[in-house]
């Protein structure tokens, strides 16, 4: 699935054991410490959840752009990380555009604290494998300034790397793919191609994320079963099935169903499905982050009988056009200011966003990648004691961090043949 947009970030996520790579800097003077004794604590401070409130709203806007009667799958963490990183270079009016766009509160210092803190807590969770990965990819002699640097590596946990687009450019796709591939587990490939000559910076995120069902689903009782498409059509697909005790909820309109995943004893990442009873657009009109937030605070341990499609497929965005629209639009022409990165006049050329998900009787596994490409400016009970939630038609899901109530990554199912 492609949507063709024009911008010019690369950021990659993917969720894996590991952490967050850690930052190298250009010049001696330019270290930071990975320790965490000087970020915020809890992550319940207003600082990180005014980060997690606006990646869950631009979640939400970004959703809506995305084309419709198809599946899709993002990681609106990683979009959001990588234009992040980039808003921190912008100035004028195209820094107060991305920043409606991206809700990014205004105050620099809460607001690279509250990222810092995000990255660094999301090290080595428990029980699952997660990595969150940032990396500029800079022109050799390409003069960045020290203070952008600076505050990529410290606040945003990046490192950074020279490469030669002007006279080699196969040669930095070639490299940044390769560290796309490793810090993905090889589930995102070929992220960028056919690089201009005139790129002067891509900024990149990845996020790889695997993890098993706290409760698993028993393979043999996997068996073929009807899953009906928003078309009307009935296809034949692998549908898993077990009882148990989930989060549960349920309305006039739909039902919702939280699966966790296996790790510390507060389950801090889980998967929640939200099933229609009727048409799929119903609900997607009600979608605001405070409604996702009522639907996870409604759940209630109960004892369900889950019926869920395995499935599994990759996506692949161009959001320069939907970013565009979402009112992003200085940073794409020749009036972009990011004098913040540069003394050299930089636009954003595309912004390139890959996905992969698989969703199988173990668990899941998850992975994006996004790239902001920044060229130059030329210038066992009875039947009766269980609720049925039978995922047999399109539904809407999302991976969620419940210490923050980040959103990491987000799909619709229309279709579970990919």
């Amino acid at each position: 699935m492609t949507v063709k947009i024009a911008v010019i970030i690369l950021s990659i996520i993917v969720l894996a054991s590991g952490c967050v790579t850690a930052p190298q800097s250009q010049t001696e003077s330019r270290t930071a410490p990975n320790t965490s004794s000087d970020v915020l604590s809890p992550m319940q401070t207003p600082e990180v959840q005014g980060i997690a409130d606006a990646n869950n709203l631009f979640t939400l806007e970004l959703y809506r752009r995305l084309p419709s009667g198809r599946n899709v799958f993002f990681s609106p963490f990683s979009i959001f990380i990588a234009l992040a990183m980039t808003y921190e270079g912008a100035r004028g009016k195209t820094a107060e555009e991305m920043g409606n766009v991206l809700h990014l509160p205004s105050n620099a210092s809460l607001r690279r604290d509250a990222f810092r803190t995000v990255l660094l807590e999301a090290e080595n969770p428990t029980g699952l494998n997660l990595r969150i990965a940032n990396a500029l990819w800079v022109q050799k002699g390409f003069p960045i300034k020290e203070g952008y640097l600076n505050v990529i590596e410290k606040y945003y946990l990046g490192h950074v790397e020279n490469v030669d687009f002007k006279q080699n450019p196969r040669g930095a796709e070639k490299e940044i793919n390769k560290w796309v591939e490793e810090q993905t587990n090889g589930r995102i490939k070929n992220l960028v191609s056919g690089l201009s000559p005139l790129t002067r910076l891509i900024i990149t995120n990845a996020v790889y994320f695997k993890a098993n069902w706290s409760l698993r689903f028993n393979p043999n009782d996997t068996h073929n079963g009807t899953f009906r498409l928003s078309s009307g059509k009935a296809v034949l697909v692998p549908m898993m099935h077990r009882k148990g005790q989930f989060g549960y909820a349920e309305t006039g309109d739909l039902q919702v169903l939280e699966m966790p995943y296996s790790g510390d004893i507060t389950h801090r990442f889980s998967m929640l499905i939200i099933l229609p009873k009727n048409r799929l657009s119903a609900v997607e009109e009600k979608l605001t982050p405070q409604f996702i937030k009522e639907l996870m605070n409604s759940t209630k341990p109960q004892k369900v009988d889950v019926t869920i499609p395995k499935f599994r497929f990759e996506t692949e965005y161009h959001l320069s056009r939907i970013l565009q629209e979402m009112g992003m639009q200085e940073a794409f022409t020749d009036e972009a200011d990011f004098s913040g990165i540069s003394e050299k006049p930089l636009a954003i050329s595309d912004v390139i966003h890959k996905t992969f998900i698989s969703v199988a009787e173990n668990g899941t596994e998850a992975a994006a990648a996004t790239a902001v490409i920044l060229t130059a400016v030329s210038v066992s009970e009875t039947e009766e004691q269980y609720k049925v939630f039978k995922a047999d038609h399109p539904f809407i899901f999302m991976i969620i961090d419940k210490e923050n109530g980040m959103i990491l990554f987000m799909g619709r199912l229309e279709d579970p043949r990919g």
